[in-house]
């Protein structure tokens, strides 16, 4: 796990894994998760673990909640597009 993007922070409890960045643009922001979640994969890959799209959430904190983006952030894992949710469980 060392190899996660600088910006980006990590925690591990059991067996579930939170990643979390921030950055003053969408863009950056979705590029420093994106690298974050292949690298990841990557370490994932090397310990025979894998990542379950369908369990994986993310969730967009901002100061202006309300506040459309032209570009919207997403990421990728697996070949799956992970949008933003409003509430996690």
């Amino acid at each position: 796990m060392n190899s996660i993007h600088q910006h980006t922070e990590h925690g591990l409890f059991a067996d579930d894994t939170a990643l979390w960045a921030s950055s003053n643009t969408i863009t950056n922001l979705k590029n420093r998760l994106q690298s974050s979640i292949n690298e990841f994969q990557n370490w994932c890959n090397a310990w025979k673990l894998t990542i379950q799209p369908s369990k994986t959430e993310l969730l967009h904190f901002s100061p202006h909640p309300r506040k459309k983006y032209k570009n919207e952030l997403e990421i990728e894992t697996e070949g799956v597009i992970i949008k933003p949710v409003f509430s996690s469980r």
